[in-house]
């Protein structure tokens, strides 16, 4: 016997590792290997076994309990239906049958899954279903669902008793262990229930949403919080169901539901809690308004740890006794995730929607709350002055201090959305309109470019009350990108915010430190002080890199060095891209237009005759350098900043092409912008300048090919300057394979590509020549196969003699693949090395 079912764990290793294995499977057997992976990670008691051709089953006598867990994985069987699920469970029930007359015993749970959803469930309800004389046992479990479909899984459907919880897999919040702690409470059938805990709020949430509410987008996502709740914690004294159970009265609101899974949901959650617990529900209500309105708009839940932090650089320049002393409006307030956890002697909290005052009722009770849309309500107040001023909707206590006691203490304390209508497609339904405000048009007014950013409008709008009502003792305690310091695009913007405020502190944290956040990039609490920011300190800003230890406290550990362009004297590296692109030249040639490396619509375009290929260099940080940076061989359609690329200018253009390209962004420096280098002239410049046309050559993000009259029939022809051999080499091997078409294109098409004639005059280091003699041994060792593939596709046009390296690439993973992770590895180290380099260059900036 071995210890409490209990203390089984699953660790985070486990479900990465099955995580991955479910995203990478193409098959039912993958789904299956990944799961029993996991199991057998888990259950170390009890190795599984997939005897009696079954999936396989665990058998494991614990303190409490006996676990006989049956399995059973499916590809993609779309089990959020509750007849795909009954479909799997009646061949468990068939497997339940045969290990019963073999073993004497029948298992007492079973775990179905496939890649994107799985439950467990207790078999105590299915046990009725072994003995039934009208069931064919003799038939194949895989086949029994289509056997019986009629009958025994129509009565499986309806049977009330088979409940389950469908967690799904996808769910960001998602676990193994919450499979584990399933099995733990549901096989001893005692009737207890999972308590709803912050770790599993958000995905019973997400369930609650998209299998119990039939109708939820007719819901805002704040009452649907509030439904989810009251149902969760309160549905003994709130929640009534109508006669036929499709139907719920949830604090005088009408509900659809499914059924089914309605008596799933609370059969397998608890619902008596402590006040403690209630509270917590309370406080992460933010965390579970989904993208429809809260996570489109872009506001976050504030997490309690970060809170605390912040509260303590808050006295750092506000001193200890702030929260008594200073008048405390957070305008975005929510739900009160920033303020709950704090007394203040006078704070006001405003925020768009009732329910959420309704929501946070417990918290603050000595606030003034009010529902006041920040960016729209009483546009006029801190200017309508010619007749005192006049507020619809601000509370007068908040008007009679900001006019009357414009000296006292002041401190804005924001969370404010961090959402955009931005350009990605992806996104424009869910955030049409989001930023539309009675402050973006008169940001738009000003031409401060950012308007469209929520947290900037906020911010403009206390600009706005600090000026006008002549506010000489405000603070601002604010949680938002780190961009507002760095983003070439808020420069007019931060020097509005500097005529009025002085920076004292910023901390950079992750933002997956907030709930319901994934993305990888940095939110900055930063403290500001009324005041004029001098011009010599607004380009670069000291910032504390903070985390969570592994007690849940925030901790120090770094320094980051946020910097911006806006100096005169700092020229970023778009403007050094632009001073050394030449001028297009007067004649013309004319070339295929292409929207990506192989695709085009034939469609024939007339270029500078001096081009020889476009680099695109949008957005100028790092970020943005992994998508906004590339070669192509045509004009970009798009609105992207592109530049001609020719033989003059080549290898500075390369310098920035490599730049955006070898530096990995991460949360801490996605938003550092690319400076012009120190010193053209140096030495360490001169090596970033041979290795930038090196990297350039072998570049994923290198999408010019070479291609001839012939191809798509478009007539025209391009040459690749890219190519890094002679034409004598290449007719050498084209004669030695038969290749007719290359050996004389190389007659027919000789020239000497821009980056053979620089390889030619460069002095190469080890590394230089370990790379670039790997590739041209790539090139020698799969030549031989240049006609299988252009027969096999000929739209990748590898029979040119100056093929490029993705070319040259398609042909040698299919047949010289180990001399291509050979090259993978030695490109790697490369890119470390022009990494490097790009720092040593001042291209980006560290903290020395």
């Amino acid at each position: 016997m071995t210890k409490s079912i209990k203390d089984v764990k699953a660790s985070n290793k486990i479900t990465r590792e099955l995580l991955d294995g479910l995203n990478k499977a193409t098959r039912e057997k993958g789904v299956e290997n990944s799961y029993w992976q996991a199991v057998r990670s888990t259950f170390k008691h009890g190795q599984p076994s997939d005897s009696d051709d079954t999936d396989g089953y665990i058998d494991i006598k614990y303190v409490e309990s006996e676990l006989f867990l049956l399995m059973e994985f499916k590809f993609e069987k779309h089990l959020d239906k509750r007849l795909h699920a009954m479909e799997v469970i009646i061949q468990t029930i068939f497997y339940m049958h045969a290990l019963r007359d073999r073993l004497a015993k029948v298992p007492n749970m079973i775990f179905i899954g496939d890649k994107h959803n799985a439950f467990v469930m207790n078999t105590k309800p299915l046990l009725k279903y072994l003995d039934n004389k009208d069931v064919d046992w003799t038939v194949s479990p895989s086949h029994a669902a289509a056997e019986y479909k009629a009958g025994m899984v129509v009565d499986l459907y309806n049977d009330s008793d088979i409940a389950y919880y469908l967690h799904n897999i996808d769910s960001k919040e998602f676990t193994f262990q919450d499979l584990v702690d399933d099995i733990s409470t549901l096989v001893s059938d005692s009737g207890e229930k999972i308590k709803l805990t912050p770790s599993n709020i958000n995905a019973a949430f997400d369930q609650f949403v998209n299998q119990v509410v039939a109708d939820h987008n007719k819901f805002s996502a704040e009452e649907l919080v509030s439904l989810f709740i009251t149902i969760a914690t309160d549905r003994k004294n709130n929640v009534y169901e109508n006669e036929d159970g499709s139907k719920l009265q949830v604090n005088n609101v009408s509900v659809n539901i499914n059924k089914s899974n309605y008596r799933s949901f609370i059969g397998h959650f608890e619902d008596k809690y402590k006040p403690s617990e209630k509270r917590i529900f309370t406080e992460t209500s933010d965390r579970l308004i989904k993208d429809l309105q809260r996570r489109s708009s872009g506001e976050f839940y504030t997490p309690s740890s970060f809170v605390k932090y912040a509260t303590g650089r808050l006295s750092k320049y506000l001193g200890d006794n702030w929260n008594n002393e200073f008048t405390v409006w957070d305008c975005a307030w929510g739900t009160g995730n920033l303020t709950r956890d704090n007394h203040f002697e006078k704070l006001f909290a405003s925020t768009l929607f009732k329910s959420d005052l309704d929501q946070g009722n417990q918290y603050n009770r000595n606030a003034s709350k009010f529902v006041f849309d920040f960016l729209n309500d009483d546009p006029d107040f801190e200017t309508n002055n010619i007749f005192g001023y006049k507020a619809d909707k601000l509370p007068q206590e908040l008007v009679d201090i900001f006019v009357n006691h414009p000296d006292s203490p002041i401190l804005f304390f924001i969370n404010p959305p961090y959402g955009t209508a931005g350009n990605n497609k992806k996104d424009n339904k869910a955030k049409a309109g989001i930023s539309k405000s009675q402050i973006q048009s008169e940001m738009r007014e000003q031409h401060l470019k950012v308007q469209e950013q929520l947290y900037a409008q906020f911010l403009y709008r206390i600009v706005k009350m600090k000026k006008h009502l002549n506010l000489t003792n405000v603070y601002i305690g604010l949680f938002s990108p780190s961009l507002l310091l760095t983003g070439t695009k808020y420069n007019k913007f931060r020097n509005l915010m500097f005529d009025n405020f002085e920076y004292l502190d910023g901390n950079l944290f992750e933002a997956s430190n907030f709930a319901d956040v994934k993305d990888n990039w940095a939110i900055n609490f930063s403290v500001w002080k009324a005041g004029n920011q001098p011009k010599d300190s607004r380009n670069k800003f000291d910032a504390n890199v903070i985390k969570l230890n592994t007690a849940g406290k925030v901790m120090i550990v770094g320094h980051k060095l946020l910097y911006n362009t806006d100096n005169s004297k700092t020229k970023s590296l778009q403007q050094f891209l632009k001073e050394n692109t030449d001028k297009p030249s007067q004649f013309t040639k004319k070339v295929l237009q292409f929207s990506s490396r192989y695709e085009t619509k034939n469609r024939i375009v007339e270029v500078p005759q001096n081009e020889i290929g476009y680099i695109i260099n949008d957005t100028n940080n790092i970020e943005a350098g992994q998508m906004g940076s590339y070669l192509i061989q045509s004009p970009i359609t798009r609105h992207l900043k592109s530049s001609i690329i020719t033989a003059n200018t080549f290898e500075n253009q390369m310098v920035v092409f490599a730049s955006r390209k070898c530096v990995e962004s991460n949360w801490i420096n996605q938003k550092d912008e690319f400076l012009s280098p120190y010193d053209t002239d140096s030495e360490e410049f001169d090596r970033l300048r041979r290795k930038s046309v090196i990297y350039s050559i072998f570049s994923p993000a290198n999408n010019i090919i070479s291609y001839r009259s012939e191809y798509h029939g478009a007539g025209v022809t391009n040459l690749n300057n890219w190519f890094f051999m002679d034409s004598d080499d290449i007719k050498e091997l084209a004669d030695k394979y038969n290749n007719d078409r290359i050996y004389n294109d190389a007659v027919e098409n000789a020239n000497n590509p821009v980056v053979l004639r620089l390889l030619n005059n460069y002095h190469l280091d080890d590394k230089d020549k370990m790379l670039v003699d790997q590739a041209r041994k790539i090139v020698r060792d799969s030549f031989k196969f240049r006609n299988i593939i252009n027969d096999d596709s000929p739209e990748f046009a590898v029979n040119t003699w100056d093929a490029s390296w993705n070319q040259i690439i398609k042909v040698a993973k299919q047949y010289v693949p180990e001399q291509v992770k050979q090259f993978n590895k030695l490109f790697d180290d490369y890119q470390s090395d022009i990494t490097d380099l790009i720092y040593e260059n001042g291209i980006l900036l560290t903290e020395d």
